[in-house]
């Protein structure tokens, strides 16, 4: 798989279990949107979601929304899919 980010996807993967088991990453479990790149950074990589690129937009709460490359949100969902598995 090829991220945006200036790190590997196995770097970056590595990156999403740390802020999962922190709590400085949430673990997906909801619905998401899909659109254009609007300009604001990714919350996985947090480098910039250009206007040519695919933007995943996931609801955070009552009014927060959290953004992240189309590479970046599936080593997320995967990544939150493994936690919540091994949770159970």
């Amino acid at each position: 798989m090829t991220t945006t980010s200036l790190l590997s996807a196995d770097q970056l993967r590595q990156q999403i279990r740390v802020r999962l088991a922190q709590g400085r990453l949430p673990i997906l479990a909801g619905i998401y949107k899909t659109h254009q790149g609007t300009g604001r950074p990714c919350l996985v990589c947090r480098r910039e979601i250009s206007r040519t690129q695919l933007e995943h937009q996931v609801g955070g709460g009552d009014v927060v929304v959290l953004i992240a490359h189309e590479a970046c949100y599936a080593l997320w969902r995967e990544e939150s899919k493994t936690r919540r598995d091994s949770s159970i």
